[in-house]
């Protein structure tokens, strides 16, 4: 491959430095045990599994998040749809975000903003694969439409779910 043909990175990750600051730079001592969710760093991984009792405290990048207050993505709910059968969606919500959280402890609700028998709703998640798997749920259940591009690296999901 000759150098004309290659395309320099722009990711941050050409420095050697992640593009997002809540990935970890370097794995944290094993075991590690987040002291905010009690999720264990182990094998690799962040998972579920019981702290051995000599583990590290070593907070997640999800729990970091969360005391920051800067989400990795942002899901908007709206529409009529919303309004009429509001229980229904936020169960949704709540159910899809169990979920996740069982499989991946890193990929969780934050909060959420708005009440969806009046207008839109705002939610905030740790990760954006948390956010798109989201609004595909939503869509699978109860159709509508989904506006979820991939953001620049480092950069939030913003997501927009929407049914008239």
């Amino acid at each position: 491959m000759n150098s004309t043909s290659h395309r320099p990175r722009n990711d941050g990750m050409a420095s050697g430095q992640p593009s997002d600051p809540y990935q970890l730079r370097r794995k944290p001592p094993q075991p590690s045990t987040c002291p905010d969710c009690q999720a264990t760093f182990q094998k690799g991984r962040w998972c579920w599994e019981a702290p051995s009792s000599v583990a590290a405290s070593h907070r997640c990048p999800a729990c970091q998040r969360i005391r920051d207050g800067v989400p990795a993505g942002e899901l908007t709910l709206s529409g009529a749809f919303l309004a009429s059968h509001s229980e229904e969606v936020m169960r949704l919500v709540n159910n899809t975000d169990e979920r996740m959280r069982l499989d991946h402890p890193l990929e969780r609700l934050i909060d959420v903003s708005g009440d969806p028998a009046t207008g839109p709703v705002l939610l905030r998640l740790t990760g954006i694969h948390a956010t798109h798997g989201l609004g595909k749920a939503l869509v699978k259940a109860f159709g509508g439409s989904l506006d979820a591009p991939y953001p620049d690296a480092g950069s939030p999901m913003r997501a927009r779910w929407q049914r008239d």
